[in-house]
C-alpha cells in the first residue's frame, strides 16, 4: 500500500515535468531524453519485477516495431526498455488530444492515425515511412486497442501492416506479458509489485512479402507472435 501511495503521489508531477520540458523545447533530442527518462521512472516508482529480454536486437538497426498491447502501462515500459531504437508510436488520433501528455506526443513527433479518414490515413501513414527513413522506428500495435482478455492475443489488423510494408524495414515483433495484470484495461490503480515480462522476437526480413501479401504478412505475424505469447504465458 505503501509504494502505491507514494507512485500515485510521484506519478502526476513526474509526467507533468517532463511532458512540459518536452513541449516547451520542441526538439527530437530533449522528446527522446524526456521519453526515456520518463518511462525509466514510472517503471522505478511502479516496483514491477521486469524481465527483458531484447537480445534478438541490434541497437543500431532501425526496425517497424510490432507489439501487443495490453495496458496503458505499456508506454513507459517501452519508452523505458526500447529507447535505443528512437521510436515512434504510431497511434490513434484520441491519444494526441490529452491534455499536456497528448501535447508531449505532437512533439515528440510521434504519428496520429485519423482512422475516419482515408485521405489523412494515407498521408499519416507517409510520415511513418518518412520516420523510417531518418532512422527512427516507428512502433505499431497490431491488434489496434488494449486487450481486456490477455489469455490470447487479439486479430491483427491489416492496416499496421500496411505501414510496415511501406516503410520496407526489418520487422521486430516484441511480446508483453503481464502488464494487463498490473493495470488491467478500464482499471486507474496500478497493481505495484507485479511480475512483467518482455521480450523480443527475431525480426522478419519483409522483403519477402509485397503490399499485395498483406493478408498473408497479417497472418503469418499472427501465427508467429501467437506461439511465442503462448509459451511465454505457460512458462
Amino acid at each position: 500500500m505503501l509504494r502505491k501511495i507514494i507512485f500515485y503521489i510521484c506519478f502526476f508531477p513526474v509526467t507533468g515535468f517532463f511532458s512540459m520540458v518536452a513541449v516547451c523545447f520542441k526538439n527530437q533530442k530533449a522528446a527522446h531524453w524526456c521519453e526515456r527518462n520518463w518511462g525509466r521512472w514510472i517503471v522505478f516508482l511502479s516496483g514491477c519485477d521486469i524481465e527483458a529480454d531484447l537480445s534478438e536486437l541490434d541497437p543500431e538497426q532501425t526496425y517497424i516495431f510490432m507489439v501487443n498491447h495490453q495496458s496503458f502501462f505499456d508506454i513507459p515500459l517501452l519508452f523505458w526498455y526500447l529507447h535505443p531504437w528512437h521510436f515512434k508510436f504510431v497511434a490513434k488520433q484520441s491519444l494526441f488530444k490529452i491534455p499536456v501528455f497528448g501535447h508531449a506526443m505532437k512533439a515528440a513527433n510521434h504519428i496520429s492515425i485519423d482512422r475516419q479518414n482515408r485521405r489523412k490515413a494515407m498521408k499519416d501513414i507517409q510520415k511513418a515511412v518518412d520516420a523510417a527513413e531518418e532512422g527512427n522506428s516507428p512502433l505499431i500495435f497490431p491488434e489496434g486497442t488494449r486487450n481486456p482478455d490477455p489469455v490470447s492475443l487479439m486479430p491483427f489488423r491489416v492496416g499496421g501492416m500496411i505501414i510496415a510494408l511501406k516503410c520496407n524495414k526489418p520487422i521486430a515483433p516484441v511480446l508483453m506479458v503481464g502488464p494487463a495484470e498490473a493495470l488491467p484495461k478500464g482499471k486507474l490503480i496500478l497493481k505495484t509489485g507485479s511480475k512483467i515480462r518482455i521480450k523480443a522476437l527475431k525480426p522478419i526480413d519483409p522483403s519477402g512479402y509485397s503490399l499485395k501479401d498483406r493478408e498473408k504478412f497479417k497472418d503469418d505475424l499472427q501465427k508467429m507472435m501467437d506461439k511465442a505469447y503462448a509459451e511465454m504465458r505457460n512458462e
